[in-house]
């Protein structure tokens, strides 16, 4: 018993001292994406045509920014108060909710809807719910809420959790009819006027750009639209509730520094900074601005919604190739044999690994994400530190792992 006391004490300490003396300076292997742009403050333009509404009121809108209406859409209401306001969307909400319990308790849904699929579409809803918190983009909440309400509404019927829900449309019933004794409805409402898409928001530069005189646009003037110098901005009238605009298409102006990827004719990706998301934009004009080094581009974009009609000027980058793969600091990186790569350690052993760049910055690489064994994998540990041939044999117990004749490995400077 003495004697194994001895041993275990003996091989314990060995553990705690190869701990402490053998730590190595290392670096987890990371995913890193990198996209390759140009930044630049735009200018959006489009065809657009102001709405008025004369007279005293409170305004409803009645459609997001960004819809596509008609000539005889009915845009907006006019209200006496703010409390009417809240009190018809109110009964709008009431509505929509007596229809969903009644849709999930009839029995042509539930009969013919298994818990299963229902738990599917749950799933469903929780992820579109998820994934919209995560991007950002709020803009289709209110109709993954009201489905996913549904869904599960029609989960408790099928699976006995709940009967029916009478009750809760009797409660929803009566408040609809105290709401609309107690409140009065629009006293009018404002049409388009025109066919085309309806945004909420005016800033004077309705009359002043448009997709014509957006080619004329000198560098100054540019700059004095995105700095408000310029005193369009100041002519909204007290009328203006809105603007139309003639079509989906749009034109994105700015100054970028000169680059011979952006040229005429070319098809490149826009993002905007609010959003992320990425738009199809083509160049459709560019030529030399007033200061040496900068263009003035005119990008043409299909695409309409929210956060392109929110705001007249955005900042935006134009995104070319975008690079995906695993980070690798670029003191890390050793030569063996001429190739190129970074020593990992795994467990007691230090083996060479090499690495595919595909992407070189200033003080890192990204190499080719992959499975192969003899590259750079995913969290493989990358020891930063100098390794000698040495610390090779000393590390490496089951297998041996070769060094140049020099002694240490030479750090990389070039790209």
């Amino acid at each position: 018993m003495l004697l194994i006391t001895l041993l275990l004490f003996t091989m314990i300490g060995s553990q705690i001292y190869t701990y402490l003396n053998d730590r190595h300076d290392t670096q987890e292997a990371v995913l890193c994406t990198i996209n390759e742009d140009i930044s630049f403050e735009g200018i959006i333009v489009r065809n657009e045509k102001q709405i008025s509404c004369s007279g005293g009121g409170v305004i409803s809108y009645n459609y997001p920014d960004g819809s596509k209406v008609s000539e005889t859409s009915p845009i907006a209401s006019v209200y006496d108060s703010y409390d009417d306001v809240l009190a018809q969307r109110r009964l709008e909400a009431i509505d929509e909710q007596i229809a969903s319990l009644q849709k999930a308790q009839s029995p042509g849904t539930t009969d013919y809807v298994q818990p299963e699929a229902i738990n599917r579409r749950i799933d469903e809803q929780y992820k579109l719910l998820l994934s919209s918190a995560q991007s950002g983009d709020l803009s289709g909440l209110d109709s993954i809420k009201s489905d996913m309400s549904l869904v599960m509404n029609i989960y408790n019927i099928i699976s006995g959790q709940a009967d029916n829900y009478n009750g809760r449309i009797t409660e929803l019933q009566n408040e609809k009819y105290k709401l609309s004794g107690s409140s009065t409805p629009a006293s009018r409402q404002i049409t388009a006027g025109q066919n085309g898409y309806f945004v909420s928001e005016c800033d004077g530069y309705e009359n002043r750009l448009n997709k014509e005189n957006v080619m004329q646009l000198s560098q100054s003037e540019i700059e004095d639209i995105i700095n408000g110098a310029d005193s369009a901005a100041d002519s909204v009238p007290d009328s203006c509730i809105g603007k139309i605009l003639d079509d989906y298409t749009g034109y994105i102006t700015g100054v970028i520094d000169s680059d011979p990827r952006v040229v005429q004719d070319a098809s490149l990706k826009l993002m905007l900074d609010s959003s992320g998301r990425l738009y199809d934009v083509d160049v459709v004009n560019v030529r030399h601005a007033d200061e040496s080094g900068k263009d003035i581009v005119v990008l043409s974009c299909d695409t309409l919604d929210s956060d392109m009609v929110s705001r007249r000027i955005r900042q935006m980058q134009l995104i070319f190739d975008e690079y995906s793969g695993i980070k690798v600091p670029r003191s890390a990186i050793r030569f063996r044999d001429d190739q190129k790569g970074v020593y990992v350690i795994l467990g007691q052993d230090i083996t060479f690994k090499k690495i595919d760049v595909i992407y070189e910055g200033d003080d890192f690489v990204i190499s080719s994400n992959t499975s192969d064994e003899e590259y750079l994998l995913l969290y493989d540990q990358i020891l930063l530190e100098v390794v000698s041939e040495q610390d090779v044999r000393k590390n490496s117990s089951s297998s041996k792992v070769s060094a140049d004749s020099g002694g240490t490995d030479e750090v990389s400077a070039d790209t």
